[in-house]
């Protein structure tokens, strides 16, 4: 009886283990998506992350960057720097959840480096600039808010 009964416990745990794991998994990916969903757009974090004094230098390179402040700057070289779509689409996909739609988008050539500016526009008027510069050695996109 009581051999039976450990073979089960040890059955349950080898076969539900792998369940409960996953369940484990599902509530933690369902957690952070859920913090994602708030007000406000969450920008990558992490090594792309661009601070100090290189900040102020390309915002500089910002085509119509009056009326927007309280930069963000990021950058990816190397390999990272061809996922240039998948964090566009992040991003724009991110400034939608939270209520602003893109009103404006224009791609313009400076020198080697191609620039694209989205502007993005909540129901309350509040505004987004998102400025993605192509460089031939990294991507960079700058966000900037209105007011």
């Amino acid at each position: 009886m009581k051999r039976t009964l450990l073979i089960v416990l040890v059955a349950g745990l080898v076969w539900g283990l792998p369940g409960l794991a996953q369940t484990l998994v599902e509530v933690q990916l369902v957690t952070a998506t859920a913090l994602k969903l708030d007000s406000q757009i969450r920008l990558p974090s992490g090594s792309y992350r661009a601070l100090g004094k290189g900040v102020a230098r390309l915002v500089t390179k910002v085509r119509g960057r009056e009326g927007f402040g309280d930069w963000e700057a990021y950058a990816a070289r190397g390999i990272a720097r061809n996922l240039r779509n998948a964090y566009v689409h992040q991003l724009a996909t991110g400034f939608a959840v939270a209520g602003y739609l893109l009103a404006e988008e224009k791609t313009f050539q400076v020198g080697p480096e191609r620039h694209t500016r989205y502007v993005f526009e909540s129901m309350d008027g509040k505004r987004a600039l998102l400025y993605v510069i192509d460089a031939p050695d990294a991507l960079v996109w700058l966000v900037g808010w209105s007011g």
